[in-house]
């Protein structure tokens, strides 16, 4: 995992489990067993249920679109970037192998010298 994994997985987790310690909160102040039971069998439970499954859904989709490869495809794209150059090691190589784009290099290369002149 990488640092923006691991920042969306935090993120996550606040917005999934923030509103339940609200909500415990809330219940320990002032509400009866009796407004709990109503809520759990009302609509109530259908909607935490449908906010669950779509917080998942993007929790895995922050997960993949924040991958080494990805967040470098997405900064390649970008209109006023010219390219981008990896380091020159092992993983940088492999980094700029994986990303399908000719501006997209390893340091040190010719194309990283044509890439840091772009105007």
């Amino acid at each position: 995992m990488n640092q923006e994994q691991v920042k969306s997985g935090v993120r996550w987790l606040i917005t999934a489990f923030g509103a339940s310690v609200a909500g415990y909160i809330a219940g320990k102040i002032g509400t009866k067993t009796g407004d709990v039971l109503n809520v759990l069998n009302s609509d109530v439970v259908a909607q935490a249920v449908t906010f669950v499954v779509l917080s998942l859904i993007s929790l895995v989709w922050s997960m993949i679109s924040k991958t080494e490869k990805n967040v470098a495809a997405a900064a390649d794209r970008m209109p006023n970037v010219a390219g981008v150059i990896t380091k020159d090691t092992e993983a940088g190589q492999d980094l700029a192998k994986a990303v399908p784009s000719s501006t997209v290099t390893v340091a040190g290369s010719a194309k990283a010298a044509t890439i840091a002149k772009a105007k």
